[in-house]
């Protein structure tokens, strides 16, 4: 004799269908909030204010403090990313000099409230 469930998951089609598009809804948001950021991409022209280390749990990032040229001021963070096969944020940090001037490509957003930055993929010093 079978009893009777309040929730039987198999006889509910419809709700395994809701089930799998909420699933596949949350992968496809999940990649663009992880790629969306890729496709905003900006160079700018920056003199070197300040650096920092700033640790959180157990990742280590770079913010980077600059003045532009037009005297307003920005800041960047500068970490590893698998997405543009940058590996190398420990040696563009230790190679910016205070008070000297840039070429800084980065992508991403500055967004306060989240506490996000551009993070830089290349810098070129400029005499």
């Amino acid at each position: 004799m079978r009893r009777k469930h309040f929730y039987n998951f198999r006889s509910h089609k419809s709700l395994k269908f809701k089930i799998k598009i909420i699933v596949i809804g949350i992968i496809a948001a999940a990649g663009v909030y992880i790629l969306f950021p890729h496709f905003f991409r900006n160079t700018y022209i920056v003199t070197i204010a300040s650096k920092q280390v700033k640790k959180q749990n157990s990742s280590t990032y770079y913010l980077i403090y600059t003045q532009m040229e037009n005297g307003e001021t920005r800041t960047f963070k500068n970490t590893n990313s698998l997405l543009e096969l940058k590996f190398n944020s420990e040696d563009i940090y230790g190679g910016l000099r205070i008070n000297r001037k840039y070429e800084i490509s980065a992508y991403g957003f500055r967004i306060p409230l989240l506490s996000s930055y551009e993070n830089i993929v290349k810098t070129r010093a400029i005499k």
